[in-house]
């Protein structure tokens, strides 16, 4: 406290400053120019005088407070002084144990060191005693043909470090008389002696069919880290009993579905077979350790399977039936117009209509149907059944191994483009087993040249003898001919035929195929006979012209003549008139067919059950889409036929209509005349009459 009252040295020193300054502004003789400002500064002067022997006075009395003070700063220096010795004596000392300290340290950390040296030793020395004792329990139960002990004393010696087993202390110490070699030479033969003797008694008890012992010795492989030979011999012995569950493939049969049910036979038992193993072996061995098994099972299957496909080509002579498929003309528009005008030419009846009705079984076109030989419809019906049914059973064991064996992590999600057969491809995961199959590409191979050919053949010949049986079904509404159902009728079967062999391939190839069919075979022969029908219209109104002139002398005669052409001519136009209403129906309603037929398929559950990969379906459906393209075709077609009908049918007689419906009418008429006339309104009611004439004929 006492410190506090000492007073500054600055403190003391600004008074004086200020004096000194006030001191040089009062004695300035050239400020002082009057007797009062001499009097002024006089009293200023004395003023700063009693200040300043005040201020003296204060620092007198202060003086012994400030040597107390100094005082008592002495005797703390002193204090301090003590202070600092004392820590420089504990700092000496505190060096003094830290050198201690570091020297304990280091032998503790020696003895450590030490420590664990020989908690090594120790552990490489129970290491070695397990290793011994688990090699000797092995000999022992091997000896005693006690193979889950051995098993058990082979995983023991196994899960020791390998540096262990090969350390020269190892060598030194586990070697006996009876196992002489070294730890790591007699466990790898004491290993291989397991595995041999594992392999025999595993493939003795499937020799007997003895599954306990099956069972026994499959779930050892494993645990002697042998799981590749134990799925190596579990595959044999799987594939074994699909040999024997399929050794009467070869019998022969007279049944049309013969070979399809032997590869149905097949593959059930293989989906039997993966179904019920699936769950044994990956509880020994691990999940997706059955796709080996699977493989191993597939190639049994190729090797039977391609061996019933080969007798069934044999035996339902395939090459021979797509040679002649391939070698096969059909009739076409020209041949089935030209049968069409032979037809009409042989025959004078009145009842036999134009323009492809009733063509006849003679001619160029019952030729044509006559040159099939030997190819049966029905027979090549039954082929291209059964090998969908094959195709289709196929994918079925296809889509069950996708499901039992694929992971179930789902994969890389890409968004498919709806365009185009190819724009749907995701990223999907393939199943090699699957994919790789020789069977499955055999059978892929077969549906490229041997199922196509027959298929698009079957289905041209079906449209080609609708199109020659044709006849007109004027009891129905609309008017429709009976080749728009039987064409309809096989163009379904053979959709839904091609759908059913579930190959993603074959159906893109047909569904181009079979919009070639519809445009060229369906729509393109209805045309033809449009137009066919007036041409022969054409022909006959010309010849009845010259005979009209031929027989103008005989007036009798002639009109009788003229009265019987005139019939003729109307019967004939009602003929065309019916062939063309008929057929522009039958393309009116083809459209409509075809766009529901395509709207059942993709939107039926036989779709998504034939194609269970999201990227096949998307393929499917968009080429089952683009076949809805045809029903274009059709509508223009009935377009060019509709504007047809009116030039050569309405447009003809439109000025006579015209002509007798203003027939007699006077134009100068007065007042009485001009309410006649508007009371019997002859002119409306003529073209009334007139107009129900002329399309009378055309409507249903």
């Amino acid at each position: 406290m006492a410190v506090s009252a000492v007073v500054s040295p600055a403190a003391t020193a600004a008074p004086h400053a200020d004096d000194d300054n006030a001191k040089s502004t009062a004695l300035d003789p050239a400020a002082l120019a009057t007797r009062q400002d001499i009097e002024q500064n006089l009293a200023m002067l004395s003023a700063k005088e009693s200040d300043l022997d005040e201020q003296l006075a204060n620092l007198i009395q202060s003086r012994g407070r400030l040597t107390s003070q100094l005082r008592a700063l002495e005797n703390l220096r002193q204090v301090v002084r003590g202070i600092s010795d004392e820590a420089g004596h504990m700092a000496n000392e505190v060096a003094v144990v830290a050198e201690t300290a570091d020297r304990v340290g280091a032998k503790v950390r020696g003895l450590d060191e030490e420590q664990s040296r020989v908690k090594e030793c120790i552990d490489m020395v129970q290491a070695v005693q397990d290793l011994k004792s688990a090699i000797a329990s092995l000999d022992a139960a091997m000896q005693k043909q006690d193979w889950e002990s051995a098993t058990r004393s082979m995983q023991r010696a196994m899960a020791i470090d390998a540096d262990v087993i090969s350390s020269g202390f190892a060598e030194a110490v586990v070697p006996t008389a009876d196992l002489p070699s070294t730890p790591a030479v007699t466990l790898s033969q004491l290993r291989a002696s397991l595995l041999e003797t594992f392999v025999s008694s595993f493939r003795t008890a499937a020799a007997a069919n003895d599954t306990n012992n099956i069972n026994r010795y499959f779930k050892l492989f494993p645990i002697i880290q042998e799981d590749s030979k134990g799925l190596e011999v579990y595959a044999e012995w799987v594939s074994g009993i699909v040999r024997a569950k399929t050794g009467a493939l070869s019998t022969k049969s007279q049944s049309p579905t013969h070979f399809s049910a032997l590869l149905t036979t097949l593959f059930e038992a293989i989906a039997l077979i993966l179904s019920q193993h699936q769950p044994v072996v990956e509880k020994y061995y691990g999940e997706g350790k059955m796709i080996s098994v699977a493989g191993s099972l597939m190639s049994e299957t190729d090797q039977i399977g391609l061996k019933v496909l080969a007798n069934w080509e044999d035996e339902r002579r395939i090459r021979k039936r797509v040679g002649e498929v391939r070698a096969h003309r059909f009739a076409g528009v020209g041949v089935l117009r030209k049968a069409a005008a032979a037809q009409q030419a042989k025959t004078a009846s009145p009842h036999v209509a134009q323009g492809g009705f009733g063509d006849g079984a003679n001619g160029p076109a019952a030729a044509a149907t006559q040159d099939e030989g030997e190819i049966s419809p029905r027979e090549t019906d039954a082929v291209l059944s059964e090998l969908t049914m094959m195709s289709g059973r196929w994918q079925l064991l296809r889509r069950f191994l996708y499901s039992s064996l694929q992971s179930e992590e789902p994969p890389a999600t890409t968004t498919a483009q709806p365009n185009g057969d190819e724009a749907a491809d995701p990223e999907e995961p393939q199943l090699a087993v699957a994919e790789e199959s020789a069977l499955g590409k055999a059978i892929a191979k077969q549906l490229n040249e041997a199922y196509l050919p027959l298929e698009v053949w079957y289905l041209r010949s079906a449209i080609e003898r609708a199109h020659l049986v044709d006849e007109p079904d004027l009891a129905s509404s609309p008017n429709v001919s009976s080749s728009l159902d039987d064409i309809f009728f096989i163009v379904k079967k053979v959709l839904h035929r091609v759908v059913s062999t579930a190959n993603v391939a074959n159906l893109l190839i047909f569904n181009k195929e079979l919009r070639i069919v519809l445009d060229q075979d369906v729509a393109e022969i209805w045309r033809a006979r449009i137009e066919g029908a007036f041409k022969d219209l054409a022909a006959i109104a010309s010849s009845q012209n010259s005979m009209a002139i031929g027989v103008g002398g005989i007036s009798g005669v002639a009109a009788i003549a003229g009265r019987g052409r005139e019939e003729e001519r109307e019967r004939r136009e009602k003929e065309a008139r019916t062939t063309f209403i008929v057929y522009l129906n039958d393309l009116d309603t083809a459209a409509s067919y075809t766009s529901r037929l395509i709207d059942e398929l993709v939107s039926s559950d036989s779709l998504a059950s034939a194609f269970f990969l999201n990227s096949e379906f998307e393929r499917a459906r968009n080429s089952l889409s683009l076949v809805r393209n045809s029903q274009e075709k059709f509508h223009s077609v009935v377009k060019a036929g509709l504007e047809q009908l009116f030039n050569q049918l309405v447009r003809p007689k439109l000025r006579p209509l015209l002509s007798e419906v203003y027939k007699d009418v006077s134009y100068k008429l007065d007042e009485d005349g001009y309410n006649e006339a508007e009371y019997r309104d002859e002119v409306r009611k003529r073209f009334a009459k007139g107009w129900d004439g002329l399309l009378s004929g055309f409507q249903a």
